[in-house]
């Protein structure tokens, strides 16, 4: 891919000026920044805030009196998309905000050929995260003790990022898989869940990966290795995601959630549907649980209960 020059469009009216150094230097991680742009009824002495940070970044205040709602919003739109046609250098954009309005304004820009960036809140609506390429949380901006809520169902999305690479070559590229990750959900970003990268991600999801090969400038995992014991546990739960064409699935027991892989089913794989209560072998610490423990062990030799 070519080296991306960013134009960074922040809703100024959406955004808060105590994020915006950490914008550039999110956006700096990626590409040059060309052209830093902030919109803004800049009359309003509610945006005074800005006027600092303006000045030390060297960023262009883009005035808009507020003739109608939405006003300065539209005056970014009209300015991207005279960017992406007239200026031949800019080849991504990165809109700065948290309102799910810009996600037609991300899609033409995607449709045309450039790369296009998100950063926003947490609530941001999905239409717009899914419209970018790539999506930041202005949370993972932050500092990283900062708790923020995680995804529960990080498991499923690793998982299924793991099988769509494992289809090509095993094993599998950690490299690989992060753009699979980020094709997946555009946010996944691994400081959500308190990792620095994505190989202390991994790392940490002992239960599901092992490294199988790692050195300075590349690293390839595998799925967990089948290990029976007598210190295996026989287990009973349901069902609560099968994921048939992926091959993993989810069952729920009062010790937590564990993982399985098709090859593991002692029956057919047709009569499997969730709620369907099963016993299977699992290895259980003593005096925790799967779910306290944030873990998410494999069930093994999975049964009709």
């Amino acid at each position: 891919m070519n080296k991306l020059n960013f134009a960074i469009l922040v809703d100024g009216e959406n955004a808060s000026h105590n994020d915006y150094s950490s914008v550039l230097d999110e956006v700096e991680k990626y590409g040059l920044v060309a052209i830093k742009w902030v919109y803004a009824d800049w009359t309003d002495s509610n945006q005074a805030g800005w006027m600092d940070i303006l000045h030390n970044t060297a960023s262009s205040p883009k005035q808009q009196f507020h003739y109608g709602k939405d006003a300065a919003d539209h005056a970014l739109v009209m300015d991207a998309i005279e960017l992406i046609h007239k200026n031949t250098r800019i080849n991504a954009v990165c809109i700065v905000s948290s309102d799910g309005g810009f996600y037609s304004l991300a899609q033409r820009i995607r449709e045309y050929g450039l790369h296009v960036m998100g950063i926003g809140q947490e609530k941001t609506p999905d239409k717009f995260r899914k419209a970018c390429h790539n999506f930041v949380y202005t949370t993972n901006l932050l500092s990283t003790d900062i708790p923020v809520e995680t995804n529960k169902d990080i498991d499923t999305l690793l998982l299924s990022a793991y099988q769509k690479c494992a289809q090509n070559n095993e094993p599998v590229g950690l490299e690989d898989m992060g753009r699979k990750l980020k094709a997946l959900d555009s946010s996944f970003d691994p400081r959500t869940y308190q990792c620095t990268n994505l190989t202390k991600l991994i790392k940490d999801k002992d239960d599901l990966f092992e490294i199988v090969d790692e050195q300075v400038d590349r690293c390839f995992i595998g799925l967990k290795k089948k290990q029976l014991s007598s210190e295996h546990k026989t287990l009973k739960g349901k069902v609560r995601k099968w994921e048939r064409m992926k091959d993993f699935g989810f069952i729920e027991t009062s010790k937590g959630s564990f993982h399985f892989n098709t090859n593991e089913l002692q029956v057919d794989e047709k009569s499997v549907k969730v709620g369907l209560e099963v016993k299977f072998k699992a290895m259980v610490d003593k005096g925790t649980d799967a779910e306290s423990n944030d873990k998410c062990p494999s069930a093994y030799q999975i049964d009709i209960a």
